[in-house]
């Protein structure tokens, strides 16, 4: 910075490789040939240091993780301190020999079906060829390959790869989870030598060898506005110091921009963070694939032909699938209807998270149409002239079109303050805010919606704006590696990953266990789970 003053940042959950600074006390010092050169602070500002510190909570309010500031006390040498220590503490016990039982038996069961999909993870990987020729392509949040894994896939097959590669496949959500699939799905990780996943992959914590496999990451989303994993750590939904999101050989982006915000999301390194783009990218931009879409489309819903099609895709509230909903009494149906004219039809989709229908009455149904069970997000975008949303990462996509889009958050200030954002909303968002429903209704009466903030969008966020995603993911990751190898920790230095299974959202809690199905909640207590009772124990090896 000039006068011999140095600017140093440092995250400290993930400084250690892939692992927080650990417990202790630090001088920080800046090394130039054979000198040290402690770093200082002015001393009559050393109160503000208070300000600056920062007690970290998550493990579900049972740990903490604590950054202090100060001054050393050495009246000769007052020098500039930074202090790590993590805390854990116990919750209450069960309060009745019956609740003590309960909590015994899910606990002993619990480590039995880990040990016993271990078992078959190991068995099978004595299957994994010397060859690295299979590929499994996994998710533990769709029923079916979509996006990402699927444009990738279906490239493949279009080169003949197939005829290289033995393809796996195992797609579950927490709904359809059993016991029989966890086993299968662990007989098809110790088999594969690459493993493609899109979504948090809760299960990596007991299962997949990162010294022996290649963990590959196609993250389902773009660059939404919403903090997510470890950029919310400390936060509501915060992820464990240790996690699966660490467990990646690579992940994906769309830009060099975005190298960063993805590495600090995961947790890994951003060499790990590989700009090749978004596959599911290729088919959206695929000249004619407008077109094909519209005729299918107009066929399904004869009500949408040659009108103004207006694309309602907000994204969830809550935290995870399991309460996952939104709040339509924030809409007006019968003046939405009046809003949209003769020539408008407005398209409800709902995040796949919530579960229940948009609740149109019958009589709007005209200019209101429920399109949550069409096949493809994508193909609505690329017939929908305006796109309404909220925070959802949807506007990734959009944004390629260049057509308007407006965003309604009715609830901005608590979501910014519960869920936190990467950039400030009302600066960030390529298109003209409604925090109102009468606001939005004026949008929506409006006769042209401006664009012009989409085009920069574009430029931050994506390096290709071409088809051939998919290729630069197959080629550069799957049939090769990178030009410089990620550093990550050693088997010796891992320990065994302690989230919760079930995440759909990284650093969002999901549902309970997906290994097999769920089991009873002690509703009498609240004592610490086993996952809780791991975590504290790492911390306190570290």
């Amino acid at each position: 910075m000039g006068e011999g003053r140095y600017r140093l940042t440092i995250n400290v959950t993930q400084f250690n490789r892939r692992a927080q600074v650990p417990n202790g006390t630090y001088y920080l010092i800046a090394r130039r040939g054979e000198e040290n050169h402690p770093a200082s602070y002015p001393l009559r500002r050393a109160e503000e240091l208070g300000d600056a510190s920062r007690a970290f909570v998550y493990n579900k309010n049972f740990s903490a993780y604590t950054v202090t500031f100060g001054i050393s006390d050495d009246e000769a040498a007052p020098y500039f301190l930074m202090r790590t220590y993590s805390f854990g503490r116990s919750g209450k016990k069960p309060s009745s020999t019956m609740a003590r039982l309960k909590s015994k038996a899910r606990k002993r069961w619990t480590k039995t079906k880990r040990k016993a999909l271990r078992t078959v993870f190991a068995i099978s990987a004595h299957k994994r060829p010397s060859d690295g020729s299979n590929i499994l392509f996994a998710s533990e949040a769709r029923p079916n390959m979509q996006g990402n894994l699927k444009a990738v896939h279906d490239r493949m097959l279009e080169r003949g790869l197939d005829s290289q590669f033995k393809f796996g496949y195992s797609f579950r959500t927490g709904r359809t989870s059993s016991r029989q699939s966890a086993f299968a799905l662990a007989w098809e990780m110790g088999k594969a030598n690459t493993i493609l996943i899109d979504d948090y992959f809760a299960i990596l914590k007991d299962l997949g060898n990162r010294d022996e496999q290649k963990i590959i990451q196609l993250w389902h989303a773009g660059s939404g506005f919403k903090s997510v994993g470890y950029s919310r750590f400390g936060q509501y939904g915060s992820p464990n110091l240790k996690n699966a999101h660490r467990l990646y050989s690579y992940a994906i982006c769309g830009s060099q921009h975005l190298r960063d915000v993805y590495s600090e999301a995961f947790g890994i390194e951003r060499e790990a963070v590989i700009a090749t783009g978004l596959p599911r990218i290729d088919g959206f931009l695929r000249e004619g694939r407008a077109e094909e879409v519209l005729v299918d489309f107009e066929t399904d819903f004869p009500a949408a032909k040659d009108k103004r099609k207006i694309l309602f895709a907000p994204t969830f509230r809550g935290r995870g699938s399991g309460d996952a909903h939104y709040d339509y009494e924030q809409i007006d149906f019968r003046e939405l209807y009046n809003s949209c004219g003769q020539d408008t039809v407005v398209l409800f989709r709902q995040h796949h998270f919530v579960p229940d229908p948009a609740p149109i009455p019958e009589e709007f149904s005209d200019r209101l149409i429920d399109v949550a069970a069409y096949p493809d997000t994508n193909d609505l975008m690329l017939i929908s002239d305006v796109l309404i949303t909220d925070y959802s990462s949807v506007i990734y996509e959009y944004s390629l079109l260049e057509r308007p889009m407006i965003f309604f958050a009715y609830d901005l200030d608590t979501y910014s303050a519960t869920r936190g954002m990467h950039k400030d909303y009302r600066e960030a968002a390529p298109g003209q805010i409604a925090t109102t429903f009468d606001e939005l209704a004026e949008l929506i009466r409006a006769p042209e919606l401006s664009n012009k903030e989409t085009k920069e969008f574009v430029k931050e966020n994506f390096d290709y704006v071409d088809t051939h995603n998919s290729d630069r993911v197959i080629d550069s990751l799957i049939l090769s590696e990178p030009a410089s190898e990620p550093q990550v920790p050693t088997e010796g230095e891992e320990q065994e990953i302690t989230e919760r299974v079930g995440e759909e959202d990284p650093g969002a809690p999901g549902q309970e266990d997906q290994l097999n199905e769920p089991t009873d909640n002690d509703s009498e207590s609240s004592y610490k789970t086993e996952e809780e009772d791991e975590e504290n124990q790492w911390q306190t090896s570290q």
